[in-house]
C-alpha cells in the first residue's frame, strides 16, 4: 500500500498544499502522514475511510486523519479539490500533532472540544454554505499560486475558517439537526414505500416542512429531485423483481408502483437500455453460466 511521505508533499511549501484536478479513473487505497480534506467539486463517486464506503458527490467533504486507509472510485468522473494539511505548520503547541483533532486543544477551536463527532469524517455543504466553501478554497489556492508577501499569514488565516466551517458541520448540535430532516432512514422509507402514492406535500409534511422549501432542500443534499428519487427507487424494485420472481411484466410494474405497464417499459428501457423481459433474460442467462 502507497505510503504518502511528508516530506515529499510539503517540499515547495512547509505545511499546506491545495490541488484540484479531475478523476477519470479510481485511486487505489493508501494513507498518508499529515491530515487530508477532500472536498468534491463536481460528479459523485464513493470514498473508503478505514473499510466504510460513504457516498459522495458535489458539495461533500471528508475529514481524513493521519495514517487512515482510503481510496476513491469515481461514476465517470468527478472533480476533487485536496487540501493537505500539517498541523505543525498551524501551531508548534500541538502536544500529539499525528492525531488531527489535537486541533481542538488550540484556543480558536477550543469551543468545539466537547462537540465533535469524529467518528464521521463525511459532511455535506450546500446552498450559501457551499458557495462560501468553494470561495475560500479558491482563495486559498490563489495565494499558494502567487505567493505575494505575507503570504503564509493569509494562508494560515484561511486555514482556520476552513477548519471552523468544518468543525461546525462535524458539531454533534449540526448532526442532530440533519438527523431531524432529510436522514438516510428517510431515504429508506422512500424506498420501502415507493410502490404507494407518495406525494411532495405528505413527505414534506412528515419532515416540517413547506412543499416548497423542502424539494429544494431534497434537491440540494442529494443531487436529483424527489420525483426523480421516487422514480428510480421504483424502477430498482422492478430489476430486483425481474432478476428474483416470474412475476409477469405487467405484475411487476404494478407492484413497484407505475401507473401503467407503458410507463413502466419506457422508464425501464431508459435506465436499463432493454425490456424488461430481455433483461430478465440476460440475468438468467448470466446465472446458468
Amino acid at each position: 500500500m502507497r505510503v504518502y511521505k511528508k516530506e515529499t508533499i510539503f517540499s515547495e511549501h512547509p505545511g499546506l498544499t491545495v490541488r484540484q484536478h479531475q478523476m477519470t479513473s479510481d485511486e487505489p487505497e493508501h494513507l498518508h502522514e499529515f491530515i487530508e480534506i477532500v472536498y468534491v467539486m463536481d460528479g459523485a463517486g464513493v470514498h473508503g475511510i478505514n473499510g466504510v464506503e460513504y457516498r459522495v458527490r458535489r458539495g461533500a467533504l471528508l475529514f481524513i486523519n493521519y495514517r487512515q486507509t482510503h481510496y476513491f472510485k469515481t461514476d465517470r468522473e468527478m472533480e476533487i479539490c485536496n487540501i493537505l494539511l500539517d498541523p505543525e505548520w498551524i501551531s508548534e503547541k500541538l502536544i500529539e500533532p499525528e492525531n488531527a483533532f489535537e486541533l481542538l486543544t488550540l484556543s480558536g477551536f477550543s469551543a468545539f472540544q466537547q462537540e465533535i463527532d469524529t467518528e464521521t469524517p463525511l459532511v455535506l455543504f450546500s446552498g450559501g454554505e457551499r458557495s462560501r466553501l468553494e470561495r475560500l478554497i479558491r482563495e486559498m489556492a490563489g495565494e499558494l499560486e502567487r505567493r505575494e508577501p505575507g503570504y503564509e499569514t493569509v494562508l494560515k488565516a484561511q486555514i482556520n475558517v476552513l477548519l471552523t466551517l468544518i468543525f461546525r458541520k462535524m458539531s454533534l448540535g449540526a448532526r442532530r439537526a440533519e438527523q431531524l430532516g432529510l436522514s438516510p432512514d428517510f431515504l429508506q422509507y422512500i424506498r420501502d414505500h415507493c410502490a404507494e402514492k407518495l406525494t411532495l406535500e405528505a413527505l414534506s409534511r412528515s419532515c416540517f416542512y413547506n412543499p416548497s422549501y423542502f424539494s429544494r432542500l431534497f434537491k440540494e443534499h442529494y443531487g436529483m429531485t424527489l420525483t426523480a428519487f421516487i422514480g428510480q427507487s421504483r424502477l430498482e424494485r422492478a430489476r430486483r423483481l425481474l432478476e428474483e420472481t416470474s412475476a409477469s411484466a405487467e405484475e411487476i410494474a404494478a407492484q413497484a408502483g407505475f401507473s401503467s405497464r407503458n410507463t413502466f417499459y419506457k422508464q425501464f428501457r431508459e435506465q436499463f437500455g432493454m425490456t424488461p423481459q430481455a433483461y430478465r433474460k440476460v440475468k438468467k442467462e448470466d446465472k446458468e453460466r
